[in-house]
């Protein structure tokens, strides 16, 4: 992977991760309505996987030779 797919990659992991934040505290708030039958903690879980993949690949893209 080059760096402008690594980017995007830790872009969508973010929004991912946020997403399922608030997802999760939406379904606090209201558990009969319909975004509470969504996995948010699937998608926050799916976002952080994705921001970690990208920071350790990131960091392997930068290391000096």
């Amino acid at each position: 992977m080059d760096q402008e797919t690594t980017f995007a990659l830790l872009a969508t992991g973010v929004a991912l991760a946020l997403a399922g934040a608030l997802g999760g505290v939406a379904r606090t708030r209201a558990p009969l309505a319909w975004h509470a039958h969504l996995p948010w903690n699937g998608i926050a879980f799916a976002g952080v996987a994705g921001v970690l993949f990208a920071a350790v690949h990131l960091f392997t893209l930068f290391r000096p030779a």
